[in-house]
């Protein structure tokens, strides 16, 4: 038998870690002294302890650590727990490397070096559609916030069309906007253009987006994790060209599903007058 001390350094962990393992009934100490109340750990926990320390360092909560360890999750669930956990974690790789990017961009403006872009900037009008859309909050605009929102929303609005016999157009839509109901967030909106006489069903409101007479376009082609510098560039254009913003901007992705990211394209519409 470990003290509690003893078996937190030779899993090297906290003794307040041990305790809190055993308060939310994760790891039990193989014996209490019940005159004392000292905590006393066998060998064979060791390794228990080894596979919780494991699992936390792969991104699991300790809820998800708990029913993994009692045995309550199946090898099928744990598949899947796992493969979600990669995703995550590879949409927030690709966040951090478009940060990164961003930085050095940053860097070199500040050190003098010029932007460059190469994206080409198109002005036109933007026709009425009608479209079936299905919105979630976000918890503000951004890459990092609305990523691991929108494409879950779009795979379910793309069920609930399916279910309810509609056949979604190839190209999808997408729009934000800052949520009146909640100061610090905003609201993500995930459309198809469908045929005007598609009717509301569960999972969806189909409405008409307003035609705009002058918008600002560009197309970004590539992951979503770099869209933010698209939009900044476009942005600088709309600044230096004599225009200002009249409008919610728009994403039409042009080609993204089943195609990897790094095919996708996407083109930003940015509804602007002329100042």
């Amino acid at each position: 038998m470990f003290s509690i001390g003893e078996f937190a350094s030779i899993g090297r962990v906290s003794i307040r870690m041990l305790r809190h393992y055993d308060e939310i009934g994760l790891l039990a100490p193989a014996r209490v002294d019940p005159s004392t109340g000292y905590r006393f750990y066998d060998g064979t926990q060791i390794e228990v302890l080894a596979r919780i320390l494991a699992l936390k360092d792969l991104g699991l909560t300790l809820d998800e650590v708990t029913r993994i360890v009692g045995g309550l999750v199946s090898r099928d669930a744990l598949h899947a727990l796992l493969a979600d956990r990669r995703q995550a974690l590879a949409v927030q790789l690709d966040l951090d490397r478009a940060r990164l990017d961003r930085l050095d961009a940053k860097i070199r403006q500040i050190e003098g070096v010029p932007l460059m872009s190469t994206l080409s900037t198109e002005l036109k009008p933007l026709p009425a559609v009608v479209v079936a859309q299905a919105s979630a909050p976000i918890p503000g605009f951004g890459p990092e916030n609305v990523s691991p929102v929108i494409g879950p929303l779009f795979d379910t609005l793309y069920s609930d069309l399916v279910a309810a016999g509609v056949t979604p157009s190839n190209h999808a839509l997408a729009m934000y906007e800052a949520d009146a109901e909640n100061d610090t967030g905003a609201r993500a909106y995930a459309a198809f253009p469908v045929a005007e006489a598609t009717a509301s069903a569960s999972g969806f409101t189909v409405t008409e987006i307003p035609g705009v007479d002058l918008a600002a376009t560009t197309v970004h082609r590539g992951s979503m994790s770099t869209i933010g510098d698209s939009w900044e560039a476009l942005y600088a254009w709309i600044a230096e060209n004599g225009y200002q913003l009249s409008g919610t901007c728009r994403e039409l992705y042009l080609v993204s599903q089943p195609e990897p990211q790094e095919n996708w394209v996407t083109e930003l519409q940015q509804p602007v007058v002329r100042v």
